[in-house]
């Protein structure tokens, strides 16, 4: 605002012969005060000083006289343009004249001036600046901020991944948020900052539209649907599923809890049921398994939506993959799911139903192997999200039926990743970060190196500190060097070397599936492969005697399976 500058007002018209003077500041006085109007409107002059030789003064050399306390003081405001009282308002002030300055200012969209001039008219005077300012605390904004434009995307983010359609209404009005972003030359990735949505601001609403009418889905081509899987993976990213500053590889570790991730792996295990031919017992997990897959849109995640993609690929029964494309994209027309991720089930039971399975096939490997590649910089991604999915890349299940296509997967992992971001601290963590590196150089190197014995050792040493849920990496450190051991049995040529190393690696197998065998934990049924892995080891050995012994077990194991399975709420890391 201007300067607001203190004249004095003489009660008579004045002469309209009159000019303006400068202002004249006495040696004697601090304050700047403007002189009348007119010499002939000024008080009388003092009287010479006796030092002033001249014995007269001119008109214009008269000291300007200080305003007097029967002066009216005013404020001249240069904005507005007139003159009025000066007066300074208390909050409780402000506050009583609240909804009336909202009512005038937001809901009828006038201009400041004249909300101004309307509140004048009731005794209520202030400047544009206070008016201004006070606008600032109470949030009233007709216009888009930055801020809020990213409090709106945050919010709208989350909403889209599960399934509910935005817009937004500030005032009464909806927001135009495509408009800002084009004004301004950027994407709405631009803006994404980490965290969960702030609170919106008192005069933004969030609404759900009214449903549009259904659309006709016509069968995708390559390029809509990779974009389609591209821009799920970037909506999940987006909707946290750990605190953004939370190690890498922990979020992984919470995912083994999730209820998406038990359906999943009920579905898995049918999988591996069908293909030994306990059909009945198959079809008891299997049915659990899609009881919960739902799940995948009421909690969903980037982990969720990997879990499933890698699910799919390495399956052996294409019913059960049919089913569940079929059952997501019904799921999701039904319920009316107007999701990016709804959206991308239609249209990959779509593709599968107009092309042949392996088309089909090749064509989800190549989204998923182009989703571990991407650069998160240049499509919108978070920092450091591939990292944070690698963990899913190693989880174990009885059988892998495509393993090559399965390790081209996992040879994508970039372990420099993980040490890029915060490293954990507490035990549970490190030890959960040290065994996905295990994982992925063991994976990578064919179990080769004496980094892989040292980690596998570590791993096992940290799990003595941790007080709960240890079953999963002792699993990992003990299959490690099971194979670790057996890398160095198929390598040697020398005889003791080569019968040494074959005790050690059945040794830790052993210890292994001593684990499971009486009892059943789905979320421990790889370990069912591990009893196959056994048996092959004993046979390649010649071992003939032990390789039956471990298939009697394989098949004892299988029956303590119940025909009636019922997951409980407790799973391995609940």
């Amino acid at each position: 605002m201007h300067s607001d500058f203190i004249f004095t007002v003489n009660n008579n018209a004045p002469d309209p012969n009159a000019r303006m003077m400068l202002p004249y500041r006495s040696p004697s006085v601090s304050t700047p005060v403007m002189q009348t109007m007119s010499p002939e409107l000024s008080p009388p002059a003092s009287e010479p000083s006796p030092t002033d030789s001249s014995g007269s003064s001119s008109k214009h050399d008269v000291e300007p006289a200080k305003p007097s306390a029967v002066h009216l003081q005013t404020v001249f405001s240069s904005q507005t343009g007139e003159a009025h009282p000066s007066q300074q308002h208390s909050s409780q002030v402000w506050e009583s004249h609240k909804e009336e300055i909202r009512r005038l200012y937001l809901d009828e969209n006038r201009p400041l001036k004249e909300v101004m001039a309307i509140m004048r008219q009731k005794g209520f005077r202030a400047t544009v600046r206070m008016y201004k300012s006070r606008f600032d605390k109470w949030g009233f904004s007709k216009n888009n901020s930055k801020k809020d434009v990213i409090a709106m995307l945050q919010v709208q983010r989350q909403r889209n991944a599960v399934g509910k359609r935005t817009t937004f209404r500030r005032n009464g009005k909806e927001v135009a948020i495509d408009a800002y972003l084009k004004r301004k030359g950027i994407s709405q990735y631009d803006l994404v900052e980490p965290g969960m949505a702030e609170k919106l601001p008192e005069n933004l609403r969030c609404l759900t539209p009214p449903p549009e009418s259904p659309k006709t889905l016509h069968a995708p081509g390559n390029l809509s649907l990779q974009e389609l899987i591209l821009q799920c993976a970037r909506d999940l990213a987006w909707n946290w599923y750990c605190p953004p500053d939370t190690p890498l590889v922990a979020c992984a570790a919470h995912y083994r809890g999730d209820e998406v991730r038990c359906a999943i792996t009920d579905i898995t295990n049918a999988d591996w049921l069908f293909s030994v031919g306990h059909y009945e017992r198959g079809g008891a997990m299997c049915e659990q398994g899609f009881k919960s897959l739902h799940m995948i849109f009421k909690k969903p995640s980037i982990y969720g939506l990997l879990h499933l993609l890698i699910t799919v690929l390495d399956a052996s029964n294409k019913g059960i993959v049919k089913e569940i494309w079929r059952y997501l994209a019904a799921y999701a027309a039904t319920v009316r799911i107007d999701s990016p991720l709804g959206r991308l089930f239609q249209a990959v039971w779509k593709y599968l139903s107009t092309h042949d399975y392996e088309e089909y096939w090749d064509f989800i490997f190549e989204c998923t192997e182009k989703l571990l590649l991407i650069e998160e910089q240049h499509t919108g991604l978070p920092a450091d999200t591939l990292p944070r999915l690698y963990p899913l890349l190693f989880i174990p299940r009885a059988y892998q039926y495509r393993s090559e296509p399965y390790r081209r997967l996992q040879s994508r992992c970039d372990f420099k990743r993980l040490v890029q971001g915060p490293m954990p601290t507490a035990i549970e963590e490190l030890t959960v970060f040290q065994a996905t590196e295990l994982l992925i150089l063991g994976n990578q190197t064919l179990w080769q190196g004496e980094r892989v014995f040292e980690l596998a050792n570590t791993v096992l040493e940290n799990t003595k500190g941790i007080a709960y849920n240890t079953e999963f990496f002792v699993y990992i450190a003990i299959t490690s060097l099971a194979h670790y051991h057996r890398n160095q049995y198929l390598m040697s040529d020398d005889p003791v070397a080569k019968a040494t190393n074959h005790q050690l690696s059945v040794h830790y197998l052993e210890q292994i599936v001593s684990v499971m065998e009486g009892q059943w934990d789905p979320d421990m049924g790889y370990l069912l492969g591990e009893l196959e892995r056994l048996e092959h080891w004993y046979r390649d050995a010649g071992d003939i005697e032990q390789a039956d012994a471990a298939h009697t077990r394989w098949k004892n194991a299988l029956e303590a399976i119940p025909k009636d399975f019922v997951r409980g709420h407790k799973g391995i890391l609940h």
